[in-house]
């Protein structure tokens, strides 16, 4: 369980005001705000790299200060189209070196590729030459590698392949299907609509309306979306 009370940030021109909502264990959560707002920023205040906040947060009912060095989530954030770093390593082997220097799960990350119906001749590739969606495979499974009940994901799958994005849907329904809380930040209505259980509305840094996804279909998506995110 995700929860956000009286949250406030005052950082970058940009002020959210007295933020508060709750994602529930099974739930996927899309807040929506314009793309210019800021979800760079919440997301930094929500994964603890940034302590500009004040307010509480809370994951299980903890506050994410208490949890020390344990991650109170797994923590999504965009991420480059392809490797930005130099290196001649093959993917087994950078697999090899991300499991042992950080503890990942290799079964665990595994099992997300396969989700994603990767294909093992990507294995004996460079790293900088990995085709996007596969590059972008990788770095979920490795993000996903350890186990955890809550999700925060920064708008992720901005400007992706609709191949890639029915995979990152079919992960995110698995993960949810597993009884984890899944809070997305993100500009997309129309994708909100498809994969989230409840929808909040950003505006000039306020949440102004929550929804429940389907009754988003019984509504004017193209009025909400100039409403809220014009």
């Amino acid at each position: 369980m995700i929860t956000l009370r009286g949250l406030n940030i005052n950082c970058e021109d940009r002020f959210w005001d007295s933020l508060g909502f709750e994602v529930a264990d099974s739930e996927i959560y899309f807040l929506l705000s314009r793309a210019d707002w800021g979800s760079d920023l919440l997301f930094r205040v929500l994964s603890g790299t940034d302590s500009s906040a004040t307010g509480a947060i809370l994951y299980d009912g903890r506050p994410a200060r208490d949890w020390g060095k344990a991650p109170p989530a797994v923590f999504i954030d965009r991420v480059a189209d392809v490797a930005d770093f130099e290196t001649e390593a093959r993917l087994g082997d950078w697999i090899d070196f991300l499991c042992a220097g950080l503890g990942l799960d290799r079964v665990n990350l595994f099992k997300t590729l396969l989700v994603c119906n990767f294909h093992e001749r990507y294995l004996k590739k460079k790293v900088r030459d990995l085709p996007r969606d596969v590059f972008h495979q990788v770095y979920l499974a490795a993000c996903l590698a350890p186990e955890h009940k809550n999700i925060v994901i920064n708008d992720f799958i901005r400007g992706a392949e609709k191949g890639f994005e029915l995979k990152f849907n079919k992960l995110l329904l698995q993960k949810k299907a597993l009884g984890r809380a899944i809070l997305y930040l993100g500009s997309d209505i129309f994708y909100a609509s498809e994969i989230a259980d409840r929808v909040g509305f950003i505006k000039n840094g306020r949440l102004l309306f929550e929804a429940d996804a389907a009754d988003l279909k019984e509504m004017d998506i193209k009025d909400l979306y100039l409403k809220f995110l014009n």
